[in-house]
């Protein structure tokens, strides 16, 4: 019955994703901060394709930090941060973009296996 329980509590840690899911939010907002100097002060602009890595690799490595906080199961860490991040970035974004179409449920998956590859990075980096 207690498969799921080790002697610290539960095997999943939602500090632990709550922290990698700010830390890919605040390296979002320092990036895009710097962005917006470099935009403001020269005539380069920015494409869609490297607003979209800049976004995962931030994702990525809240991942990361979520798997090295965690004590268990760092892939499943990393893919809540996948996950909870996808939403908000998808809530900040467009409301208008729907639940129900397949282009949706693509960059959820994307975003998700991406992050799972970093909660798996973030695991082997623990101390411990």
């Amino acid at each position: 019955m207690k498969k799921n329980l080790d002697a610290a509590g539960l095997w999943l840690q939602p500090l632990a994703v709550l922290q990698g899911t700010a830390v890919a939010c605040v390296l979002l907002l320092f990036t895009s901060l710097g962005l917006a100097v470099v935009v403001y002060f020269s005539h380069w602009q920015a494409a869609p394709r490297l607003l979209s890595s800049l976004a995962h690799l931030a994702v990525f490595l809240g991942a990361v930090w979520a798997g090295k906080k965690c004590t268990r199961k760092a892939w499943v860490h990393g893919v809540l941060v996948g996950v909870v991040a996808f939403v908000l970035l998808g809530l900040f974004g467009s409301v208008e973009q729907s639940v129900l179409t397949w282009l949706w449920w693509k960059g959820m998956l994307r975003m998700a296996l991406l992050a799972m590859v970093g909660g798996m990075v973030g695991g082997l980096f623990k101390s411990g």
